[in-house]
């Protein structure tokens, strides 16, 4: 009865919010920056790994979130970013996403990028037979695509054609079987070590010192982990207080539909609201001028 209660807590507290994170949205985007990132034939971004970076200018970052849904600490998150007005992309695993997709539909409503990083998270898709491997990948699409069913048509557009692998464990086949489905991956230009059994503040000294060695790029961190949602205000002030700025990742104009048309895809076009055509108004009864007699 008590986790019940609980979940119901959780749910009515999401629904409340969704409101007042619309009219906090709609402030924000005006000050965030939106890097429009290709994903025809499913490049791959990320320094610490890959040749391309994303479009970032100088001291401009990118947040990511690994590894959410979670209902302890992804609400908490998603606060501290609406209160700095820093909209983030959230790579979610597939089975939390099904367990909780009102936390999906939540991080959409507040305008955030989501991608995907599996069903299950296996640290290691290298070890996994190709079909074992695509399976984990389609899941997760399908998973979150799932979660966002019922959202607005503009939460569901909210779902890119991004994909990173579990522990940045890549493989140059799967990177192919991707691109073939116009699906870009992402690496990160640098980490904060959250997913260590470290402090909060260690997370943030992490995070600082390797942000100002490479000077831009996209910091991954994860959404599961409460030493994280303690340190991020406090980094995100700090980073700003040095002169840096935060942008947001979201796909070219067309990319979802892109990927939608590939052979055997991963994403479903989007479904669009049906607008109705509005009736013709009815023209007004003119009175008759004829003697009612002659109506009979």
């Amino acid at each position: 009865m008590k986790s019940v209660l609980a979940s119901a807590g959780v749910m009515a507290a999401l629904l409340c919010a969704i409101v007042p994170a619309r009219a906090q949205q709609a402030a924000c985007e005006e000050r965030t920056a939106a890097i429009e990132v290709p994903t025809e034939g499913g490049p791959a971004y990320g320094g610490m790994q890959y040749p391309r970076s994303v479009g970032l200018g100088p001291k401009q970052v990118a947040l990511t979130f690994d590894d959410g849904p979670n209902p302890e600490t992804t609400p908490l998150i998603l606060d501290i970013l609406d209160r700095h007005c820093v909209k983030a992309t959230f790579f979610m695993v597939g089975i939390y996403a099904e367990r909780h997709p009102e936390i999906v539909r939540e991080v959409a409503a507040r305008g955030h990028t989501i991608a995907t990083h599996t069903w299950s998270h296996p640290n290691n898709l290298r070890h996994f037979s190709p079909g074992s491997a695509q399976r984990q990948i389609r899941q997760g699409f399908e998973a979150v695509e799932a979660a966002l069913a019922t959202a607005p048509e503009e939460d569901r557009e909210r779902l890119a054609p991004f994909f990173r692998f579990p522990g940045l464990n890549d493989s140059s086949k799967f990177i192919r079987w991707l691109g073939e489905r116009n699906i870009a991956t992402f690496s990160c230009e640098f980490g904060a070590d959250d997913w260590k059994s470290i402090s909060s503040y260690q997370v943030r000294i992490r995070a600082l010192r390797n942000i100002a060695y490479v000077g831009r790029g996209i910091l991954i961190l994860h959404d599961t982990k409460p030493r994280t949602a303690a340190m991020l205000s406090s980094l995100i002030e700090t980073l700003l207080t040095e002169g840096y700025s935060f942008a947001q990742l979201v796909p070219e104009k067309g990319a979802r539909e892109l990927a939608a048309k590939a052979a055997d895809p991963l994403i479903r076009p989007l479904r669009r609201t049906e607008v109705m055509p509005e009736e013709p108004e009815t023209a007004a009864l003119k009175p008759s001028l004829e003697p009612a007699t002659a109506l009979e």
